[in-house]
């Protein structure tokens, strides 16, 4: 791994205004960024490139938004839950109408 002191954007610079304990670093072996904190992999970047997205990205998942993202991603399963239930009970429809017209078509 390489640690990244300088890049185009000067993210591995601003970064550090976020939590000066960061540190950025190309892992060329799986080709992509990852960020350490206090020598401890914090977060991979999602991004194929370091700029502002990375930024965002590194404020948006500090430790102290963990409640913040808890609840996004308990209310997108609750979403996600609601429409499989939705699928679901249109699928019973569908079968029960099935049913009914092969029960009606053969009696």
């Amino acid at each position: 791994m390489q640690k990244i002191y300088h890049d185009l954007f000067h993210i591995a610079e601003r970064i550090l205004q976020i939590d000066p304990c960061y540190e950025i670093y190309w892992h060329g072996e799986m080709t992509r960024y990852e960020v350490y904190w206090h020598g401890k992999l914090a977060f991979v970047v999602p991004f194929d490139a370091l700029d502002v997205r990375t930024l965002v990205y590194a404020q948006r998942t500090r430790r102290e938004n963990a409640d913040d993202i808890e609840r996004e991603i308990d209310a997108s399963n609750a979403a996600i839950f609601q429409e499989q239930a939705k699928k679901v009970e249109a699928l019973k429809a569908q079968i029960k109408d099935y049913v009914k017209y092969d029960f009606e078509r053969f009696n």
